[in-house]
């Protein structure tokens, strides 16, 4: 891990812009050291299960809402 990915889970300002796989726009880690927004999003695991099967990285709070917001 680098100093600035340590830095990033402390200050938004050191974050690299993560690119969400669902609809490509650009978003900021919710990923702090006490966790991450993302698993603030209720998610049936079937649901996660099959975002993890189409995606390898991670999608932006807007996508996760719109899944959570189909089930």
């Amino acid at each position: 891990m680098t100093l600035k990915t340590i830095a990033g889970m402390i200050s938004e300002r050191w974050r690299t812009p993560s690119k969400c796989e669902a609809c490509g726009n650009e978003f900021a880690c919710g990923a702090k050291l006490s966790g991450c927004w993302c698993s603030e999003i209720k998610l049936s695991a079937e649901t996660r299960a099959d975002l993890g099967e189409r995606y390898s990285g991670c999608l932006c709070r807007a996508c996760l809402e719109k899944q959570a917001g189909k089930e």
